[in-house]
């Protein structure tokens, strides 16, 4: 359980994707993932980080919900928590794929 508030985790997360997505610029991607076992882990922490958001907006929405701030937003989070959810799992979709590539090349191959 985090003892920071959750304002200062959510910056956190803001800033960790922000750079990745920078790292996943077209001329920085090859040192940002470089190796098939690399863009594994990327992809499996992707997965996990799109799981964890989903709860994260479920759990908003429920406590927006509870607080009788606004039906409307409560029901935004929840949809935004199960789009999140989806992503995660097309995204997971991909991994016997890149298990295959790990198989054939090795993790420590160039892409």
């Amino acid at each position: 359980m985090s003892v920071l508030p959750g304002s200062v985790v959510a910056a956190h997360f803001q800033a960790s994707a922000a750079g990745l997505a920078e790292g996943m610029a077209a001329d920085r991607v090859d040192a940002c993932v470089g190796t098939a076992g690399e863009l594994a882990a990327v992809v499996d922490n992707l997965v996990a980080g799109q799981r964890q958001v989903a709860v994260a907006l479920g759990r908003l929405a429920d406590y927006v919900r509870g607080r009788r701030v606004d039906v409307a937003l409560s029901e935004v989070l929840r949809a935004a928590g199960e789009a999140s959810g989806f992503s995660a799992d097309a995204l997971a979709e991909g991994i016997p794929l890149l298990q295959v590539v790990l198989d054939v090349t090795g993790g420590e191959t160039r892409l």
